[in-house]
């Protein structure tokens, strides 16, 4: 994105340049379907006062733009919120590096924070290492990919994934698949598995595919581990950036301390497999 574009366009979004900032308030970019569901969860309550974290509208990057709230809170850093929805996609890790955003409130992989940490902060782990386990999805029409329950059985089938998804693509490798393929983009992921021209891909346990206008079915029984941590990130270059680093992994400790963690996260259903003892196959 050419320079004169990328400032006009974060003047236009209501970002201030960085000696500029405001440290009177934190804006947070969403995607405008996340937060759509965000406030479908809280029901018209307060984010910092939601401990009950189970409904129609819940999942794991709902309940982190509130666990990462209640974080910032705990830990002493009382600023009012403001959002700001669109698609921001990749714009947000280059609105974090230049320091435009104090935070991002979608966690990242730790091995995908580590190559841009001259420009980030990384906070203390969310979903801890082996804490994130993925389904198995495929189309309701695909008997063969239905019916299976082991690691062999799913070796014949192909499976469709990003090479830009570091923890992902290490998995979707491990399982020595007759063939995988590279789709950087999640809605064509999402069709290829639709329409049968792959076999299946790997999502959250408790992911809506009617958002992208299909029904893929969850394989049951087995499961895929993606062996990585997450962790919330924050701008180096912002104002507010050590402030904010210190009071996210207080929250966080207090977080994990009282239970509230791993209550967010299995209520929203995340932790629907090992709650349930499906098999890793690639453990």
């Amino acid at each position: 994105m050419p320079f004169i574009y990328f400032i006009s366009t974060l003047l236009f979004l209501g970002f201030s340049l960085p000696t500029q900032a405001a440290t009177d308030k934190i804006i947070l970019t969403v995607q405008s379907d996340v937060y759509e569901d965000y406030l479908c969860l809280l029901n018209d309550s307060g984010p910092l006062q939601i401990t009950d974290f189970k409904g129609k509208c819940s999942r794991r990057d709902v309940v982190e733009i509130i666990l990462l709230q209640q974080a910032l809170q705990l830990g002493g850093l009382e600023l009012p919120v403001t959002f700001r929805t669109g698609n921001y996609g990749l714009r947000n890790r280059q609105l974090l590096e230049e320091g435009f955003l104090l935070v991002s409130v979608d966690t990242f992989w730790l091995t995908e924070a580590q190559k841009i940490q001259a420009h980030l902060y990384v906070s203390e782990p969310m979903l801890r290492k082996g804490e994130y386990v993925a389904g198995i999805y495929t189309s309701p029409k695909n008997k063969k990919a239905l019916a299976s329950r082991s690691l062999k059985q799913i070796q014949q089938l192909s499976g469709v994934s990003s090479q830009n998804w570091t923890a992902d693509w290490h998995a979707m490798q491990q399982l020595g698949l007759k063939q995988l393929i590279d789709e950087p983009i999640w809605g064509s992921q999402v069709k290829l598995v639709d329409h049968q021209f792959v076999d299946f891909m790997l999502a959250p346990m408790n992911v809506d595919f009617a958002k992208n206008g299909v029904l893929l079915e969850l394989i049951p029984d087995i499961a895929v581990k993606l062996d990585d941590s997450r962790h919330f990130v924050i701008s180096k270059k912002h104002p507010l950036s050590e402030a904010a680093l210190k009071a996210v992994n207080v929250g966080i400790a207090k977080m994990r301390k009282s239970g509230l963690i791993h209550k967010a996260y299995s209520d929203s259903g995340f932790f629907y497999a090992i709650e349930h003892n499906w098999k890793i196959i690639n453990n």
